[in-house]
């Protein structure tokens, strides 16, 4: 029998450390790989998360492996739009179908098993996620594991130390921000990314029912438009925000 291979999946976020360290723990003369794919939206200071990730993974004799995608600007620009929800070409586009290609061309006979650091105690949305799936479609119809599905976060959090690191106040960035992200999220961007996509959203224009296209969509924020107007309701206290109509500077706004 030949040596197991493991193709761990990883945003290098918290569950994605604990997975590392079970693989270290549990998977002793296994070939792994730590897989993170590069979306060309993470946040500016992840690259030094990535780093440390990948000098971990090192130090367990991992390999580690950073799968190229067209970038998100790209692929918004070459959309027409941007993802929302229910339509997240962005994780399909950026992730599965870039990840997929590298699979098939590491390992064409489909012999590896994937791996993720799903835990039922995320969301209710994860609460019955199998340990085992037999043939991952996302995942060339290899077999995915995920280890840490039974895994507390008090657990998650020990193994997390045990690998020398200290579990982090907020999920992965590699994305940033997520079409999915919560008040605490966009109060924490920079005014240089905030900046940046409000010249995005300038560039992406208006839809044929003459709507700015926007990264959020208003009517999840109050009534925001565009990404400062965003930011400024995420600032503002619980049903506080009111949307500035006049003297508006944000390009989205006319008489």
């Amino acid at each position: 029998m030949g040596i197991e291979t493991i193709y761990a999946f990883t945003s290098y976020g918290n569950d994605s450390i604990a997975l590392i360290q079970h693989l270290h723990e549990t998977r002793k003369g296994a070939k792994v790989y730590t897989v993170y794919s590069d979306t060309g939206w993470a946040a500016p200071e992840w690259i030094a998360r990535v780093e440390r990730a990948e000098e971990l993974a090192r130090s367990y004799s991992f390999e580690p492996v950073r799968i190229p995608s067209e970038g998100f600007v790209p692929l918004a620009i070459r959309k027409k739009g941007f993802p929302r929800n229910g339509m997240q070409f962005c994780t399909t586009e950026l992730k599965v179908l870039p990840a997929q290609r590298w699979l098939d061309s590491v390992d064409p006979d489909r012999e590896g098993t994937c791996a993720v650091g799903v835990r039922r105690e995320e969301s209710r949305a994860r609460a019955l996620w199998p340990e085992w799936t037999e043939d991952s479609d996302k995942h060339g119809g290899r077999p995915l594991w995920a280890p840490l599905v039974r895994v507390t976060t008090e657990q998650r959090d020990a193994m997390i130390r045990r690998a020398g690191l200290e579990p982090l106040p907020h999920r992965s960035r590699e994305c940033s921000p997520c079409i999915n992200s919560n008040r605490a999220d966009l109060r924490e961007l920079s005014d240089e990314r905030v900046e940046q996509i409000a010249t995005l959203e300038a560039q992406m224009g208006w839809t044929s029912e003459g709507k700015p296209r926007t990264l959020f969509r208003p009517y999840r924020h109050q009534g925001a438009v565009g990404i400062r107007e965003v930011v400024r309701w995420a600032h503002s206290e619980r049903g506080a925000y009111d949307p500035d109509t006049s003297g508006c500077d944000s390009g989205f706004c006319g008489g």
